[in-house]
């Protein structure tokens, strides 16, 4: 009788606990009321739901003394655009990059849809459409499904600056760095590095120093390590302690117009595609005209140029399963009238298992720190 009545207590602990965790998880994942609605035309086909779910991934930028507004505040311009495919029936993630300055406008700065809707982008690139429409994550849904031709079902925005509390509240992250990092007083050293917080942001932000000889396209290509390292960590952890996390992150610094339960989905969806299964591209794009600049001017501003033939090639291949082709006269995209070069950068497909392997390989050597990182207060951006 004693020991049943002692399982009883533990298991009605267990059942109270876990209630009270998920009424909380759901309190704070609950859509906001007048949450942004992608419309139903941008979305995935009916007859492929269930098998495929495509989001919008974007890092919203508040980081003081950048004056991106009129009024010389910083209303958030959308520093990393991730297009997340997860096609549930194939056991696959596909992920693609989308450059931050990569032209979206016509030299009026306006956005013209194929249905004729039209959105305004101040800096004529894609990473001001959501903030030249008034914050409206949905703007930019729209107009990189018009563009690139890419459902989108959901999105999340991500406040950039918490980067740093959220890399802590995990204890750290494991990253392997290909190269010495060192810009400001920040320095990361080449290896596998256990990052705080605020090393962990100098790494996915810096895009000047050695090795950054292509600025933000380089810094795309560091970033997949990070994300290597994160997808690593919440593999490890299981889905009741990654949940657990989740009040915290989303409450303060994370929106989205998912559920509770298709997060959930998605979640355990993740912990069961093998990493060889997850890839990461990125659209290629022409840099600049020869011996002006890494980047096109006009008017002020500087754009890479969509390479609308390699983007078709690109997203063919990996990214139109359900869908099938799309030519690059069928896209929208925007590429002339605009100077650029002749030559465009690759689209670097890879495998989040080739970058597991690098890391694994450091452990082997025995290059690990479990510090491995100095930052400078207000430098870990790397401007």
């Amino acid at each position: 009788m004693a020991v049943t009545l002692a399982v009883l207590a533990v298991i009605s602990g267990v059942v109270v606990y876990a209630v009270n965790m998920v009424n909380k998880v759901e309190d704070n994942l609950k859509p906001e009321e007048n949450a942004t609605s992608l419309v139903e035309e941008i979305q995935t086909l009916e007859e492929y739901k269930g098998d495929v779910v495509n989001i919008l991934v974007c890092g919203i930028d508040y980081e003081e003394g950048r004056a991106y507004s009129s009024d010389g505040s910083n209303d958030g311009m959308t520093d990393m655009i991730l297009y997340c495919q997860f096609d549930i029936k194939g056991g696959a993630l596909r992920m693609l990059q989308i450059p931050r300055n990569s032209l979206v406008a016509t030299q009026n700065r306006k956005i013209t849809l194929s249905n004729g809707k039209t959105y305004a982008a101040t800096n004529y690139q894609i990473n001001s459409v959501a903030l030249s429409n008034g914050g409206d994550i949905a703007a930019l849904a729209e107009v990189i499904y018009d563009q690139y031709k890419l459902p989108i079902d959901y999105y999340v925005t991500i406040d950039m600056q918490a980067l740093v509390e959220m890399v802590d509240n995990f204890g750290g992250i494991e990253v392997y760095i290909p190269h010495d990092m060192s810009f400001a007083g920040s320095v990361l050293k080449q290896g596998y590095r256990n990052l705080d917080g605020a090393s962990a942001e100098f790494f996915v932000r810096c895009r000047h120093g050695e090795g950054y000889a292509n600025s933000d396209i380089d810094r795309l290509n560091m970033q997949r390590y990070f994300y290597a390292g994160l997808f690593k960590r919440v593999r490890s952890m299981g889905v009741t302690d990654v949940i657990a996390q989740l009040p915290l992150i989303f409450n303060n610094y994370i929106h989205t117009d998912m559920d509770l339960t298709t997060i959930a989905k998605m979640l355990v969806s993740f912990t069961r595609i093998d990493s060889g299964n997850i890839m990461l591209a990125q659209t290629p794009v022409f840099m600049g005209v020869p011996n002006v600049g890494k980047t096109s001017s006009f008017d002020g501003y500087s754009c890479v140029v969509p390479d609308a033939g390699s983007i078709a090639e690109l997203l063919n291949t990996y990214f139109r399963n359900y869908t099938g082709p799309v030519s690059a006269e069928e896209m929208n995209l925007v590429t002339n009238n605009w100077p650029h070069g002749t030559a465009s950068t690759s689209a670097n497909v890879q495998f989040v298992g080739q970058l597991d392997k690098e890391s694994d390989d450091a452990i082997l050597s025995g290059d690990t720190d479990v510090a491995g990182a100095t930052t400078t207060d207000g430098q870990a951006a790397g401007q």
